[in-house]
C-alpha cells in the first residue's frame, strides 16, 4: 500500500501515477470514441443548419466547434454531441480512477480488462448522478417560470412579486448551488465511483460533502492539478514533435526530399484543432506560442494541398499519415486526461481522509461465500441410505454363514 502524505505534496504524485501504459491506453480508447461519436454528431449538427460539407471543412477539419449562428435544431444535435463526450469521459475516467485506487493499495497488475467492466458496470452511477442535479435545476426554473405568469394578473400579481421576491432570491441562490455541486460531480465523480463503487445517491452525497466540508482544499488541489497536467502534456508535446522531425530525417536519408515532403506536407492539410472562441485570449495565445515553439504550427494554421507525388498512392499515403498525426495529438492528450483522472483519485482519497478522518486504501472489498452448512447439509442423507445397506448386507451375509451350523 502506497504511504501518502494526505496533504497538498500528494497531488504532486499525479504526473507519476498518470504516466502508466495502461492509465494512457484507456484514456486514449476514451478520447477516440468520444472524437469520433462528437465528430459525427457536430458534421450533422452543421449540415442540419444548411452550411455546406466543404466549407465546415476548411474551418475545422475533423472537431468542429459549437454551431453559432445556427438554428435550434442544430443546437440540439451538437448539444448531444457534447453529452456523448462527456459520457464517455466518465467511463473512461472510472477506469483510470480504479487502476489507480488498486495500484495506491499494492495492486500493480490490475488488469485493464476488469477495469473497463468495474466502468461499464458503474457507468450508471457517474452518469446519473450529475444529471439528476441538472434535472432538479431544470425543473425549479421551470416553476419560477409558471410563478412569474401569476404577475401578469391585475393589482395581485404586482403584490406577488413582491411577497415572493426574499423566496425567489433564495431560490436562485440554491440553484446556483446545485449547479457548482453538478460541475463538482463532474469533476470528481469519476474518481468516487472507481474508489468506492457507490450508487447514484452515495456518489451524490459525496460530492455534497466534498464542496460543503473541504471546498477550498478541492479548489486549491485541483489548480495545482491543472498545473501538473499542463506540465506534463507540454513535455510529452515537445518530444512527439521532435521524434516526428527526428522520423522524417531518418526517412530523408533514403526516400527522395521531394517525395517526403509532398507527403507530410498533404498529411499537415488533414490536421487542424481549433480553438473554441468561448477561450480567454490568454489560452489561446498560450497554444499558439507553444505549437510555434515546438515547430508545430500547422495543426492550427494547415498548409494547402499540394498535387499529390505519384498520384493516387501519393494521396493515400498523406491521408494515412494524417491519420496518424491525430493518433499521435490523441495520445499526447490523452496522458493528460490520465494525469487528470489519477490526480482526481488522490485528491478524494485525501480530501476524505480530511473530512471522515477514514483511509480509503485500508478499506477491504467485501467478498461473499456460500455458507458451507448449506452445501454440507444435503450430503447426510446418502450416507445414511449407504449405512443402511450396508448393515442390511452384513446380516444376510451372518444368516448365510448360520444356517449349515444349524442343519449339522
Amino acid at each position: 500500500m502506497t504511504t501518502l502524505h494526505f496533504n497538498y505534496k500528494d497531488i504532486f504524485r499525479a504526473g507519476r501515477l498518470g504516466f502508466s501504459a495502461k492509465k494512457i491506453w484507456i484514456s486514449f480508447l476514451g478520447l477516440l470514441i468520444a472524437f469520433i461519436g462528437y465528430g459525427i454528431l457536430s458534421y450533422i449538427a452543421y449540415l442540419s443548419g444548411g452550411v455546406e460539407f466543404g466549407e465546415v471543412w476548411d474551418t475545422f477539419r475533423l472537431v468542429p466547434t459549437y454551431p453559432s449562428g445556427l438554428p435550434w435544431f442544430s443546437w440540439i444535435i451538437w448539444v448531444v454531441a457534447l453529452i456523448w463526450w462527456i459520457c464517455v469521459a466518465l467511463i473512461s475516467g472510472v477506469a483510470v480512477s480504479k487502476i489507480t485506487y488498486e495500484q495506491l493499495k499494492g495492486d500493480e497488475f490490475y488488469e485493464i480488462k476488469e477495469a473497463l467492466k468495474f466502468a461499464l458496470k458503474h457507468s450508471k452511477s457517474v452518469i446519473l448522478a450529475p444529471v439528476v442535479l441538472i434535472l432538479f435545476v431544470i425543473a425549479l426554473l421551470v416553476m419560477g417560470i409558471i410563478l412569474a405568469l401569476i404577475t401578469w394578473v391585475p393589482y395581485f400579481g404586482q403584490l406577488f412579486l413582491a411577497v415572493m421576491a426574499v423566496p425567489a432570491f433564495a431560490v436562485s441562490l440554491f440553484i446556483l448551488y446545485l449547479a457548482v455541486v453538478a460541475v463538482v460531480c463532474l469533476i470528481i465523480g469519476p474518481s468516487i465511483v472507481g474508489e468506492t463503487g457507490n450508487d447514484t445517491f452515495d456518489t451524490l452525497f459525496e460530492s455534497f460533502s466534498v464542496i460543503n466540508d473541504q471546498p477550498w482544499r478541492f479548489i486549491g488541489y485541483e489548480i495545482l492539478l491543472k498545473i501538473v497536467i499542463v506540465i506534463g502534456v507540454v513535455i510529452l508535446g515537445f518530444f512527439a514533435a521532435k521524434a516526428i522531425f527526428l522520423g522524417h530525417t531518418v526517412l530523408g536519408i533514403v526516400v527522395p526530399v521531394d517525395k517526403l515532403d509532398n507527403i507530410f506536407t498533404n498529411a499537415a492539410y488533414y490536421v487542424k484543432i481549433t480553438v473554441p472562441p468561448i477561450c480567454p485570449e490568454w489560452w489561446n495565445n498560450f497554444v499558439t506560442g507553444y505549437l510555434d515553439w515546438i515547430g508545430m504550427p500547422n495543426i492550427l494554421f494547415p498548409p494547402d494541398y499540394m498535387t499529390a507525388y505519384e498520384s493516387w498512392s501519393g494521396a493515400i499515403s498523406s491521408f494515412i499519415m494524417g491519420i496518424t498525426y491525430y493518433l499521435i495529438i490523441l495520445f499526447v492528450v490523452s496522458l493528460g486526461a490520465a494525469i487528470y483522472w489519477a490526480g482526481n483519485t488522490l485528491i478524494f482519497t485525501v480530501l476524505v481522509k480530511k473530512k471522515d478522518d477514514k483511509n480509503l486504501l485500508e478499506i477491504k472489498e467485501e467478498t461473499f461465500e456460500e455458507p458451507e452448512a448449506a452445501v454440507s447439509e444435503p450430503k447426510p442423507e446418502p450416507e445414511k441410505k449407504e449405512e443402511k445397506q450396508t448393515k442390511k448386507t452384513r446380516k444376510k451375509e451372518t444368516e448365510k454363514k448360520s444356517e449349515p451350523e444349524t442343519e449339522n
